[in-house]
């Protein structure tokens, strides 16, 4: 098992990567698109960083349902944001899983 877990950094560190940068770029766009300029419906993204919380609820899909988008943009966002992070992410899961299929048989 930790012969599995040492060869597979390159992947977790591949998917922590890309998590990473799929908030970091997603998160303040959406509160952007959220945020109008009278602000007096952009309840839900008070900042940068409730944009980004969205993405990690998005990312982990958990959907708490305490921030959502409310703009017929925003909503497409997230709906593209989710479905990139699906595609983008099967990659080194898929990787992983298969170094993870070849420790159990080897026995190691």
């Amino acid at each position: 098992m930790i012969h599995f877990l040492i060869n597979s950094i390159p992947e977790i560190i591949l998917l922590l990567l890309m998590w990473s940068l799929g908030v970091l770029m997603f998160g303040p766009i959406i509160y952007f698109v959220e945020k109008p300029a009278d602000d007096s419906v952009a309840k839900n993204f008070t900042s940068a960083f409730s944009g980004m919380w969205f993405c990690v609820v998005t990312i982990g899909t958990v959907g708490y349902g305490d921030i959502v988008p409310s703009t017929d943009l925003g909503k497409f966002l997230a709906a593209v944001y989710a479905i990139l992070n699906l595609t983008i992410m099967t990659i080194p899961i898929s990787i992983i899983i298969t170094k993870f299929n070849k420790s159990i048989k080897k026995g190691t």
